[in-house]
């Protein structure tokens, strides 16, 4: 029960990043800043654009494995994910606000960098696009920021190689300054 409230909770705060009518309620606020990616060999990473995927938020950033950059044009998430091969992996990184300005009740607290051990894994969910693809999510409280982390496999049975290069990448994974 929590994990779909916790779910329904990071999707509102994506609906109120970016629906107009919470742009005019809050026509004096920009969305919170995204986390960002160190650039690494075998990772390609980008903000998606609204021109792509009309209800992403500019709070989102994404990295892909290298051979899978055909996920990213466009970024449709639930036709891309179809793409990734069975070595591949995109991780999908949204921060949902400061916790003293965010609608939203803190996440539970981590420690950083992410421990991709602890992420919940999910291997079959509603709207899941093939049956082979593999997520793994997180929503925390991490020094001041609420920060929702999803990654895609395209296998339910990561090898232990592709487990270990998604856990390099969120090593490299920096959180908007304060």
């Amino acid at each position: 029960m929590v994990p779909r409230l916790l779910h329904a909770a990071v999707l509102a705060a994506f609906v109120l990043v970016v629906s107009p009518a919470a742009a005019d309620h809050q026509a004096s606020t920009l969305p919170p800043p995204s986390p960002q990616f160190r650039p690494a060999a075998g990772w390609i990473v980008r903000h998606p654009t609204r021109s792509e995927q009309p209800d992403t938020s500019a709070s989102m950033m994404i990295a892909v494995t290298t051979d899978d950059v055909a996920v990213l044009h466009p970024f449709a998430p639930f036709v891309g994910f179809k793409r990734l091969r069975q070595r591949g992996a995109m991780i999908w990184a949204t921060t949902i606000g400061r916790v003293a300005t965010s609608p939203f009740r803190p996440f539970p607290r981590a420690s950083w960098p992410l421990r991709f051990s602890s992420f919940r894994i999910d291997r079959s969910w509603e709207g899941q696009p093939a049956p082979n693809i593999q997520q793994r999510l997180r929503a925390v409280l991490v020094r001041g920021w609420n920060l929702d982390v999803r990654v895609y496999f395209g296998t339910q049975h990561p090898s232990q190689p592709s487990l270990a290069a998604v856990q390099a990448e969120l090593n490299r994974l920096r959180l908007p300054a304060p």
